[in-house]
């Protein structure tokens, strides 16, 4: 008797780890996926390639970035795929679909003629 309680109990004593083992892997995917990954990238005239400096690139209501004089930039995503709103006056407002694996990003931009 005393030797099957002992087997129940590390019986019981594994699956608990078991458990507690699959949540631990659970909780480490959820935290990796809502890291933050910085994305940079650059904006320029579709037309003459070059950089166009002061362009917004905006994330959300929230999240606004600007490009330097060289037209780059960088901006911190936690989403896996997310919509970057560009503009710039005298151009085309553009949409660009960025996924959070990537690492830099060329936009391109048409002018308003």
């Amino acid at each position: 008797m005393k030797k099957i309680l002992s087997v129940l109990i590390v019986s019981m004593l594994a699956l608990n780890l078991i458990a507690a083992n699959e949540d631990a892997k659970k909780e480490s995917a959820e935290a990796t996926s809502n890291m933050v990954s910085t994305i940079s990238g650059k904006v320029v005239d579709k037309t003459t390639g070059e950089a166009l400096a002061g362009v917004a690139v905006k994330l959300d209501e929230n999240t606004v970035v600007y490009t330097d004089f060289e037209g780059n930039f960088t901006i911190n995503l936690t989403q896996p795929k997310v919509k970057l709103c560009v503009s710039l006056i005298s151009y085309a407002p553009a949409e660009v679909e960025v996924k959070k694996s990537s690492k830099e990003v060329k936009i391109e931009l048409n002018t308003v003629e």
